[in-house]
């Protein structure tokens, strides 16, 4: 997979306010300490759940 750097306009054009403000929440925890970043981990888990791609998994385990 390659790296494309994303600038925050870009982000502002195309993430809807609420996720744009966990967004910039997640590089307020980078910036600060991992301590912060876990904080971010836990609070955005309960926010927006993980989605699990069961066609990945299964494509995964069929080889």
């Amino acid at each position: 997979m390659t790296y494309r750097e994303v600038s925050m306009e870009e982000l502002r054009r195309n993430v809807g306010e609420s996720k744009l403000e966990v967004i910039e929440g997640l590089i307020t925890a980078i910036r600060t300490s991992h301590a912060r970043i876990e904080t971010w981990i836990t609070t955005t888990r309960q926010t927006f759940p993980v989605i699990h791609d069961r066609g990945f998994w299964a494509y995964d385990e069929n080889g």
